[in-house]
């Protein structure tokens, strides 16, 4: 049974893109942005150079402003959106663009250099930034002033001089369970704290048993953490309960400093 576990969690985390986006980044009509995720290794004192691309997918010439906020994911996956240097692992001071205005025709494209520069005493673990791309505001037939904007989230890792300047740690936290039911679906999750100081990508499953030996599982997805954070992972369980006690069992998986698969359970 454990090897099936590992097996399922290597799958789980194999098949899906470790890309985890805020709903604001989604591309509708406007522009369209990419890659809206960037995960880099840069050592301290050095530079690292990328490209984000900006579309104009609308059939009207736009104007496009890029600035720079730190994130955060609360405990539901939601993204929270401050200042620059605003949360203790901001890197959002650490970037800077070639153009942060610009217009766009229809159709047209443009390539937005950023130049990330780690600072010489900076703190090994994760650090964290989001560029924005947001464009200038349009009055409809309405004369209501709409406008959209599209990060680029930028995940950082300064990997320090020896391994325990990294850690990358996840414990259960508590779980999320109905004391009884009658009738299904049943909702469940599992509450992960990441107790490192680098980001890890948390994936779940859970398994059910009861006294006449049948069973059941639930894959509950995945989710990104933040360091020092919380993150929870929820399903629906659409069987129909088992009749009596039943044994839920919960395992997560990820990968430690050195990509080693990590399950507990």
């Amino acid at each position: 049974m454990e090897t099936l576990r590992k097996c399922a969690i290597v799958i789980l985390l194999g098949a899906i893109l470790l890309v985890i986006l805020p709903n604001s980044a989604q591309a509708q009509g406007g522009i369209k942005v990419w890659p809206t995720r960037v995960d880099l290794n840069i050592s301290e004192g050095e530079q690292a150079q990328r490209i984000i691309t900006v579309k104009n997918q609308g059939g009207e010439p736009i104007g496009v402003c890029a600035y720079v906020m730190d994130f955060f994911i609360d405990k539901d996956g939601n993204f929270i959106f401050s200042e620059p240097g605003h949360e203790s692992y901001s890197a959002s001071k650490w970037l800077s663009v070639n153009c942060t205005d610009f217009e766009l025709a229809s159709g047209e494209s443009q390539e937005v250099e950023v130049i990330i520069a780690a600072p010489a005493d900076i703190e090994p673990g994760g650090h964290y930034a989001a560029l924005f791309f947001e464009t200038v505001p349009s009055v409809n037939e309405e004369g209501v002033s709409i406008s959209m904007r599209i990060p680029s989230l930028f995940y950082i890792t300064v990997p320090g001089i020896t391994d325990t300047d990294i850690a990358a740690n996840a414990e259960i936290a508590s779980l999320i369970l109905p004391g009884s039911v009658e009738k299904g679906p049943v909702d469940v999750g599992v509450v992960v704290k990441n107790s490192g100081n680098v980001h890890l990508t948390i994936a779940a499953e859970a398994y059910f048993s009861d006294l006449f030996g049948r069973s059941s599982e639930l894959d509950l997805g995945q989710v990104t953490i933040l360091p020092n954070s919380e993150g929870t992972l929820t399903g629906s369980w659409q069987e129909d309960p088992f009749i009596g006690r039943v044994r839920a069992n919960f395992v997560i998986g990820y990968f430690d400093r050195h990509e080693e698969l990590v399950n507990k359970s």
